[in-house]
């Protein structure tokens, strides 16, 4: 049941939602398109018994509210630093989902590590409209036709969208139900401008910038597959101290950290205690 204490307001005027768990180093997990802090629930009964961890659901997403325009990575990025801000976090480990890891990226680069101890980036998309070798999303070389084709029922039928999703998880029926909500709850005029800012975005290049320990998640999929990306994001971090990719292969799928949750929570954990070691 959300509570007054579950909201926060940002500095344009957006009432944002989050959920806390547990005390120690704080996480701050972030939800990826379509998706709510719902993706969480097979990680924070885990991750809180040692850390503080929170969820935020993204402008437009989930509980937050949703609003024409600016659904945008800069913007995002900068509501995740007020919400570090909001909660006086200080070390945070920040890891974001697919287009939450993207928002990840962009707040590293954009907020200058603010606060910042570690980042995950799983299953990120970083670059989709991108030619380079590296990119193996069936977006790349700025495919917007193939953007359209595929993200036009989305556009015309949200509802129809939803229930074929849901048809086709591989999620047990629990989670593909609030799989089903999380996209309902995202209206088509807020998604497709952070869906298509998100795959215009070069989130690859700065990240030879980063200075604090990067992780990258990475899986094979049928349409977004960040493996080689998320290979070539830590070839990218010569300037951190620490630079590592954890492979998932047991279920081949993007919502890997669901249907692999116990090895993502542990691979999780894992990172950050490399992180506290390196810090002694």
């Amino acid at each position: 049941m959300a509570t007054k204490d579950n909201f926060f307001q940002t500095s344009d005027g957006l009432w944002l939602y989050y959920e806390t768990a547990g005390e120690g180093a704080p996480i701050v997990m972030l939800p990826g398109f379509g998706e709510s802090l719902t993706m969480w629930r097979h990680s924070v009964p885990v991750l809180s018994k040692t850390n503080k961890v929170i969820c935020l659901d993204l402008r437009g997403h989930g509980r937050s509210m949703k609003v024409c325009g600016n659904n945008r990575q800069a913007r995002m990025a900068q509501d995740v630093r007020e919400l570090i801000d909001h909660l006086g976090l200080q070390n945070v480990l920040l890891v974001g989902h697919s287009l939450g890891g993207a928002v990840v990226a962009t707040y590293a680069n954009t907020q200058s590590e603010y606060h910042l101890r570690g980042m995950i980036m799983v299953d990120a998309s970083l670059f989709a409209f991108t030619d380079a070798e590296w990119n193996q999303h069936k977006s790349n070389h700025y495919n917007i036709d193939g953007w359209m084709t595929r993200m036009m029922p989305y556009i015309n039928d949200p509802v129809s969208y939803a229930a074929k999703q849901r048809k086709n998880s591989p999620l047990s029926s629990e989670d593909a139900d609030l799989f089903q909500q999380s996209m309902l709850q995202l209206p088509p005029w807020v998604g497709i401008e952070y869906h298509l800012d998100t795959y215009f975005t070069d989130n690859m290049t700065p990240l030879s910038d980063r200075t604090i320990p990067v992780a990258t998640f990475v899986s094979h999929s049928a349409y977004h597959d960040a493996w080689e990306s998320g290979h070539e994001a830590i070839k990218r971090c010569k300037k951190s101290p620490l630079a590592l990719c954890y492979e998932f292969t047991a279920c081949n799928n993007h919502l890997f950290p669901i249907l692999e949750a116990d090895k993502f929570n542990k691979c999780v954990l894992d990172f950050d205690k490399k992180i506290t070691e390196l810090q002694k």
